[in-house]
Order: C-alpha cells, then structure tokens, then sequence
C-alpha cells in the first residue's frame, strides 16, 4: 500500500498493518510511541534527502564549480508535531553552503517557539514549562530557551500596544502602577501609565500601557499626545475616570477639553476615612455612601449636606477632602444611569491592573522587555473578552471573575 501526503511517500505493507493493529490491542500506549517513533525516522529521511538536493543545487551552481562535499555534521532538530528527528548536514569545503531548509545553529521549529511563548504569557513560568516541555512540545528546552521564546513575538505585540485608535472612544479610566523588574542584578519598581477607554459601542479597550512616572503631570500629558496622534479623537472624550495623582486631571482637561473628569469614590472615601475618628467611622461610612449611590445628582448633594451637618467639628477635615472634589465625585450623573456604576469609581482599570500583576507573578525574573510583551499578551487576551460584553451589562463584574476563576484553576492544574 503506498500513500502520497504532499511530497512525503508512506509505504505500508499489509501483514505489518495486522501487527500494528495487535500490537494495539495489547499495549496502546506503547504501540503509539512505537508509531511516534517510526513518523520521526520517516520525516528524518525526508529532511536528509531535501538537504541532499538541496546542497546538489548549490554545487551545481558555476561559481561553485571547483568547490566539493566534506561530509555531514549531524544534531537534532525538534519539529512541531513530531518531536526531535535526527538530521544529517551536508557541508562543503569552502564553507560558502547555507541551507535555507536548516538555518544555522536552529534547533527548535519556529513554531514551538511560538506555543512556548504563549503558554509562557499565559502564566506558567520559565522553570515549570521547561520541566513539562518534554512531555507537552515533544521536545525538553531549557529555562532560557523559554525565556528567549519572547523574541518570536516580540514585533507582533509591541506592535499591538502601537496600533492606531480608529473606533471612537467616550470615556477614558486613567491610572498608572507599578511591577517589579531585573534590572542590573537587582530588583526594581517600574512604573506603567494605564489607559483604559469605552468605545462607542460600549466596548471596553486597553489604549496605553507606556513606562513613566505615574505622579508625573509632563508623563501623563506624554502619553495623551501619543493616543491622539494614534487616532484618538479629543472631541468625542466626555469623561476621564481617575484617582488624585498629582497634576493628572489639570493635564487631563488641557488634552481633553470638552470632557469632564470624574474622581473615583473609593479612592476618595479612603482618604476621608483615614481622618475620622476611629469611634465615627462606621456613621462616616455610612453617610457617605449615602452621597455615593443616591438616585440622583440632587440627592446625592442634599445627602452630601446631610454628613457635613452631622459630622460637625469633629470630622471637618474629613468632610473637606470629600468637598474639594465632589463636583469630580458626581460627574457619572451627567450620563445614562446605566454607566453610573462604571463611571463611579476606577474598578474598572483597577481590575485591569489587577490582572496585569497576576500574570507577572509566575515569572521568576522579569526584565523590562519580558514585561512589556507580556503586558501586550494580556491587553490582547482581556481585549477578545471585552468585544463579547458592553460594559452596561449588569452581570459582565461576575462574568469576568469568574473567568478569572477557573483559568486560575487550569493554570494551578497544569503545575
């Protein structure tokens, strides 16, 4: 029996197809690692004959007319889908030969280097997927053949960090963070500005994940020069959602004119908090979550009237720090009150950052490079999650913990 498979030819006899089929019945495992073997020598013969045509070819050329064969130089070739073949190298004497079938001192299938690099950003370390490798990719590769995996998708994701902006965005949640890198030996804080947007179709979008000084006005102003002159248009921003870092909404407005800045509750509440006395808390809380979920703009200022008259004396700076910013803290009223729990507060960019240093966990050294592919890596994932649900949808909080749930769970499983 003879099979064509492109330019393969399989020859199979029918008596050794009978013992196949019983060496099956009475050890399959051990018969499908006998047949895994036999798929390698096969592709192995193959690989050597190309090379062997292919270094015909290059003798064959005129300037290569007085140049000759000088033996093999043999090594492993891990392939994707069959594991290590055993490939002979033809060499010349001159050693002008360059084999565009085996490139020079490769040994691992582009390929495979591409599903290490995904499942390494997909959150198993370096040491783990070089122990499961063998079993998982066909083939055993080292911590820092994992490590170097990167540079496969190097270009395609930081490409992606780059992409121009052509959907219209309305809402921007602004905050930066910070993840812990090698640098020089030593490990240090790097610090990343965040910008997530809502698009017009109520879709969420991670639009920049830049390194800089979070408490910086110059960085932040940086980093919205940079979305607009990627396609950002200024005129359809209505709101921008964001903590107290310094300098950032005076920055904000200048970039974003006709958009209002919103402060985010839970930020605010804390800082208040944080100067009421112990034995008030409990009544400060209550009070000014009160103002936080009230019905409307109008209640929200009558309830905000109603803590700073029972709060008194006694809680003056706290009241103060919640006053400073409360047309910032009401600003979701001016919208659909379908988005007044997302405009609210910064949860929303919150969890994003949450999930960024989840999956920079896993690594057991990250360097700046590392850390903006897989910050990219994990932009794109949440990216594909985020086109499936409109951020009014009142169950997509629940929705996105529980993904997060159960791929944690695959992922301790898999170790």
């Amino acid at each position: 029996m003879h099979l064509r498979m492109g330019i393969i030819k399989v020859e199979i006899k029918v008596p050794a197809l009978v013992k196949a089929l019983e060496s099956f019945k009475e050890n399959r495992l051990a018969a499908l690692d006998h047949l895994s073997t036999e798929i390698q020598s096969s592709v192995s013969e193959f690989f050597n004959s190309l090379l062997q045509t292919e270094m015909n070819v290059f003798l064959g050329k005129p300037e290569q007319a007085l140049n000759k064969r000088n033996g093999f130089r043999e090594r492993e070739y891990a392939l994707k889908g069959i594991g290590c073949v055993r490939i002979r190298l033809p060499q010349d004497r001159r050693r002008e030969f360059k084999s565009a079938v085996m490139p020079p001192h490769e040994q691992i299938d582009p390929r495979i280097k591409e599903d290490i690099a995904i499942l390494h950003l997909a959150g198993l370390s370096n040491r783990v997927l070089a122990m499961i490798s063998k079993r998982m990719l066909g083939v055993e590769v080292s911590t820092d053949t994992v490590t170097k995996s990167l540079d496969v998708i190097e270009d395609r994701a930081l490409a992606w960090l780059e992409r121009p902006l052509e959907k219209k965005y309305w809402a921007l949640f602004v905050d930066g963070t910070n993840f812990r890198i090698q640098r020089r030996g030593s490990t240090e804080k790097e610090p990343t500005l965040v910008v997530l947007g809502i698009d017009s179709e109520n879709h969420m979008s991670l639009l920049a994940l830049q390194p800089g000084n979070k408490d910086n006005g110059e960085s932040w102003r940086q980093v919205f020069k940079d979305l607009i002159a990627r396609g950002l248009d200024p005129q359809t921003v209505q709101i921008g959602v964001m903590d107290g870092l310094p300098g950032l909404e005076t920055v904000f407005k200048e970039c974003f004119a006709r958009a209002v800045t919103g402060r985010c509750w839970v930020h605010s509440t804390r800082n208040a908090l944080a100067k009421v006395p112990e034995r008030l808390q409990v009544a400060f809380k209550q009070l000014s979550d009160k103002v936080m979920y009230a019905s409307s703009e109008a209640d929200a200022r009558q309830a905000f009237s109603a803590l700073k008259a029972a709060m008194g004396n006694d809680c003056d700076r706290a009241v103060r720090v919640i006053e400073k910013d409360l047309e910032s803290l009401l600003a979701h009223y001016k919208f659909e009150q379908r988005f007044w729990r997302t405009l609210r507060t910064t949860n929303p960019i919150e969890r994003v950052n949450k999930e960024l240093k989840r999956r920079t966990k896993s690594m057991e050294t990250l360097g700046e490079k590392t850390l903006q592919v897989l910050l990219a890596f994990t932009a794109m994932r949440l990216e594909f999650h985020w086109q499936r649900f409109s951020v009014d949808m009142p169950h997509l909080e629940k929705l996105t913990k529980k993904r997060n749930r159960i791929e944690g769970a695959v992922v301790q499983l898999i170790r």
